[in-house]
This record gives C-alpha cells, sequence and structure tokens, in this order.
C-alpha cells in the first residue's frame, strides 16, 4: 500500500489524501492507475509533477510499500 496526497485542482477529482492498496511498479503506472480512476482528470493528471518523501522524481521511480507519493499540479505565479 502506499498512500497519495492530491493538491489544488486536484482536488476536485480525488480526497485530499487517498490509499492504493496494490503498489504500483513505478510513477507512470501509478499515473495511469489514477487515470483509470478518475478520467475526466486525465488532462490535469498528465502535466502534474510526482514526489515521494518530499522529492520530486522521475517517470521510472520504482515505489515500495510504504511510499507518500505527492501530487502536484502545475501552478502559476502571481
Amino acid at each position: 500500500m502506499i498512500t497519495v496526497e492530491f493538491f489544488a485542482g486536484l482536488k476536485d477529482y480525488f480526497p485530499p489524501v487517498m490509499e492504493v492498496r496494490e503498489t504500483p511498479e513505478d510513477i507512470n503506472s501509478l499515473r495511469r492507475y489514477l487515470i483509470d480512476q478518475q478520467s475526466f482528470a486525465k488532462t490535469l493528471l498528465e502535466q502534474c509533477r510526482f514526489a515521494v518523501d518530499d522529492t520530486f522524481v522521475h517517470e521510472d521511480y520504482p515505489l515500495r510499500q510504504g511510499d507518500l507519493v505527492l501530487v502536484i499540479p502545475p501552478s502559476s505565479g502571481g
């Protein structure tokens, strides 16, 4: 199981914190899983960055049971 936290506009599609019981292989697999869960969020999820334990990671980053994954959509400053 991993824990996934969502920010900003993603909270319109997902709860702020969600547990994924079966740990996906990597970030890319997690992204596909999330798109399957909420297809209306596909465009936003495709633009998001992912962090594990507060460090941004690449698509092929291997996930491990117990990881805390942050899903961070793009933002603009003002």
